[in-house]
């Protein structure tokens, strides 16, 4: 069994292993300094329009496909940034929800729904590979602002 330094170790080693010491450093700096709430609103308002913006461009669609259409690539698209959004903020769903302009509920559901298609990952491979490219995104812009 080990101990909790240990696991600490291991999964600090995983994350920069993914992510590059440089932009690691960075992420780690980011998330530790003390900042304002009208900075930190700011900040998530950026990051939820790169991550929509981004998901356009990862997912191949268009604005109005991304905001209206019930196709599986733009459902999967808001559910990648909805499951970003919330993993890299730790925002209430409701919270998400009025940054995004959706219910609470519909939050939740793209959350839970990413995470079903990212635990049969080999079923759903295109999926996983615009959420990782989206996700790589997303890091390297955090490390930006």
């Amino acid at each position: 069994m080990s101990t909790v330094a240990e696991e600490f170790n291991e999964r600090l080693e995983a994350f920069v292993e993914k992510y590059g010491l440089t932009h690691a450093s960075e992420l780690l700096k980011k998330l530790t300094v003390a900042s304002t709430k009208n900075n930190t609103i700011t900040k998530h308002r950026m990051m939820s329009n790169f991550l929509q913006l981004e998901a356009l461009q990862t997912f191949d669609i268009s604005m109005d496909e991304y905001k209206s259409n019930q196709s599986k690539l733009a459902k999967e698209a808001r559910w990648a940034v909805i499951h970003l959004f919330r993993n890299f903020t730790q925002l209430s769903f409701k919270k998400i929800g009025s940054l995004m302009s959706i219910t609470q509920r519909a939050a939740r559901y793209a959350h839970e729904k990413c995470e079903e298609l990212i635990e049969v990952g080999k079923f759903e491979q295109s999926f996983n590979d615009r959420h990782i490219e989206l996700e790589e995104k997303t890091v390297a812009f955090i490390a930006r602002i």
